[in-house]
């Protein structure tokens, strides 16, 4: 039974992959594009000749506290495997005039091993990030619950794909249900045609369930063009720190306060496709590394992907 939910899974992430794909390449515009410096960096300063077009696009990303790899038979970059053990994001985009209305959904897989329990949250947030010449803002609200959400079986069959032992860890039996408000201000700091520094300010509020934070830091961007206009790439570092209030009887043990920093490279082409990979340290302040990767699907999107929405929860 858990093997053809896992089968299930993956066909399912295959087949909407593919769908973005062929759909993306059907409706895809041929537009020109062309860099200005009124736009950030963070957001590839990407905009068409129509200012007042919509466009859209899709993310699906992935991030694990574990990269294994066989390197002359030994496993290495191997984490705890515990608290915010693995995340699953999808993000639909649309884009008109240096705004943005964003749908986020989280899935995140959480266990406790010292307390001999695992639980997962599911959240839905809708927001809408704007852009001004002084940096960006970004505030919405939405839903989060906490309860058994498939996240043992996604777990078990990770770890049966690279023969590591299951995690015998049973769901805390109460579930739980909380709105949820975030803003976030990132102020430029510094700009150059390919260089931006900017810092940046957030507070997510989880009511009743948990866990808040406040954010604060600075980030490092580099952007490059390619003559042709046909692809760009995106270097980013952050590193700030992070404080948990409000975290919920159940999750206050799997995150704690402390500073954290992360690497983000990028690349795509232009009104095609984006796909990113990253590496964070200390993400939700329990001193472990957690690796992720995500695909971009275009429809004239031009937000890059960012560090911003993979802090999460």
């Amino acid at each position: 039974m858990r093997d053809k939910y896992i089968n299930g899974m993956i066909r399912l992430f295959l087949m909407t992959t593919i769908m973005l794909f062929l759909w993306n390449s059907v409706f895809a515009s041929t537009e020109e594009y062309n860099l200005t410096s009124g736009d950030t960096l963070r957001n590839a300063a990407l905009i068409s000749s129509i200012d007042n077009i919509s466009k859209y696009q899709t993310s699906v990303g992935y991030w694990n506290d574990n990269f294994f790899q066989d390197l002359l038979g030994k496993k290495v970059m191997q984490g705890k495997d515990d608290y915010v053990t693995a995340s699953f994001w999808l993000q639909v985009v649309l884009e008109n005039t240096k705004k943005w209305w964003i749908i986020d959904i989280y899935h995140n897989v959480l266990t406790n091993k010292s307390r001999n329990y695992r639980t997962d949250l599911l959240t839905l947030r809708l927001s809408i990030e704007k852009q001004t010449s002084i940096g960006s803002f970004q505030f919405g609200s939405g839903i989060i619950t906490r309860g058994n959400y498939g996240g043992k079986a996604i777990q078990n069959g990770y770890h049966k794909l690279f023969d590591i032992e299951p995690v015998k860890l049973e769901y805390e039996r109460k579930n739980d249900y909380g709105l949820i408000a975030f803003l976030r201000y990132e102020p430029v700091l510094w700009r150059t045609e390919h260089i931006i520094i900017n810092g940046y300010a957030a507070n997510s509020y989880k009511a009743s369930i948990g866990p808040s934070n406040v954010r604060a830091g600075f980030e490092f961007n580099v952007t490059n063009c390619h003559k042709s206009k046909s692809s760009i790439l995106h270097f980013q570092i952050r590193s700030g720190y992070i404080d948990y209030y409000r975290q919920g009887k159940y999750l206050s043990s799997m995150f704690d306060n402390g500073f954290s920093y992360g690497i983000l490279t990028s690349w795509g082409c232009i009104n095609k496709f984006n796909i990113a990979t990253w590496i964070t340290s200390n993400q939700y302040g329990q001193k472990q590394p957690h690796y992720g990767i995500s695909c971009t699907f275009g429809w004239n999107g031009s937000r890059m992907s960012d560090l911003s929405d993979i802090t999460f929860p």
